[in-house]
This record gives C-alpha cells, sequence and structure tokens, in this order.
C-alpha cells in the first residue's frame, strides 16, 4: 500500500480510487457506485452511510470520514476529477459517469500494476481485509466492526479479533521474558571460588557446583 501511494499522490484518480478501499472499508460492490450522495453528517460529523450491495440494501454501512480521507477529497475536488454521482468512474465528455464494478476493479488494477504491484491478493479485497486488521489491532469491538465493515455475522470480527489479540499476546509475553532475562545474573547462582575453598574440621573439602550438586573430594 505505500509502494503505491508512492506511486499516485493526492489529487490523482489512482490515488483517489485507492483511498476510498482505505478510509471507507466498502466492498467493490460499492466502492465504485460510491458517491457525493453517500457522505451524510451525523452528530456533528462527516459519514459515509450506504446500503450494502452483498445485502440487497438491507444493511447500512456507516464510517465517519477519516481525516486523511478527507484530505484526499479535497485534492480529488481540487484537480476536477470528482464525478456528481460518483466519486470516480469513466470520464465522457468532461463528466464522471458510474461504471459496473468488474471495470472499476479492472481499472485499480492497472494502476496497482503501474506502481509495481502486481500479485494475485493485492487488489481491491485486499485492501479491506488490511484495515480489518488494523481495526482489531486498533481494539475496535465485534459491534464497530460490523457497523464499519457491513457485516451482520459476528464471526467475520471476531475472526480478526482473535488473530490480532493472539499475536499481541505473543509480543507482550516475549517482553516480559526479556524483562525477566535482564533482570537476571550468573552471579546469582554460581558461588565465588573462594567460598568452595573453605575446608571442613575432618580435613575433607567440600565443592558446591550449581544445582546443589556436592561432591567429595
Amino acid at each position: 500500500m505505500a509502494q503505491y501511494r508512492a506511486k499516485w499522490p493526492l489529487g490523482t484518480e489512482a490515488r483517489l480510487m485507492f483511498d476510498i478501499l482505505h478510509y471507507t472499508f466498502l466492498r467493490l460492490g460499492d466502492a465504485h457506485r460510491f458517491g457525493p450522495p453517500h457522505l451524510r453528517q451525523i452528530v456533528r460529523k462527516m459519514a459515509v452511510q450506504i446500503t450494502t450491495e452483498k445485502s440487497r440494501g438491507n444493511t447500512m454501512v456507516t464510517v465517519p470520514v477519516h481525516p486523511e480521507f478527507a484530505k484526499s477529497l479535497r485534492a480529488a475536488r481540487a484537480a476536477g476529477i470528482v464525478g456528481a454521482d460518483v466519486f470516480t468512474g469513466k470520464r465522457v465528455k468532461g463528466r464522471v459517469l458510474p461504471m459496473n464494478k468488474k471495470a472499476w476493479a479492472m481499472k485499480f488494477k492497472k494502476y496497482a500494476i503501474l506502481a509495481g504491484v502486481n500479485e494475485a491478493k493485492k487488489n481491491c479485497h485486499g485492501v479491506r481485509k488490511a484495515r480489518a486488521e488494523v481495526a482489531a489491532y486498533a481494539d475496535c469491538t465485534e459491534s464497530q466492526m460490523m457497523a464499519m465493515f457491513g457485516w451482520t455475522d459476528p464471526k467475520m470480527p471476531a475472526h480478526y479479533i482473535a488473530q490480532a489479540n493472539r499475536e499481541k499476546l505473543g509480543i507482550s509475553g516475549m517482553d516480559k521474558v526479556v524483562a525477566f532475562d535482564q533482570g537476571q545474573s550468573l552471579d546469582d547462582f554460581l558461588r565465588p571460588v573462594a567460598e568452595n575453598r573453605t575446608g571442613t574440621a575432618s580435613g575433607n573439602e567440600v565443592v558446591t557446583f550449581p544445582g546443589n550438586i556436592r561432591k567429595k573430594l
């Protein structure tokens, strides 16, 4: 994603397509038809609100506009590449008109290839999955993720949250191991050599090794 953004700056169609996927978390079926009519003010915040294609219009996605997405939209408007009904699409006689989702995905893939990103899973859905991982790492709840990603089954956010929690536990666990190791010293376990030369009343000497192993000399 960093490679793609390095190639396509703000104010380009390629960057706007990416930012729509990256900051709205929409599926391809919704991203290709996303436009100004889907921006609404909710509780003093501008937000994306769109009914999902997958639910046949029965599920509403609500995602507040990310500050970086607001910058991208302003740059796109200044460049004159934003349509009245859809943000991105095909340009016909100076107007930006909707295009079907397959054509939209092919255009996005073309921009990705030009940026040097040409792997099978580096596509529209790949961006959405990456952002779901970010949401899980950011400690979003299942309900929050369902509202933002348009899921109706709690198993979907639970999958990402469980994966993030497992990795975070592994990281925090190693931090504890490192802290423990740094607080220990071999001097705590090895007695000074002089102590091992102390003789007994009978003339026999006892040498003490780590682990309380005693050997009679």
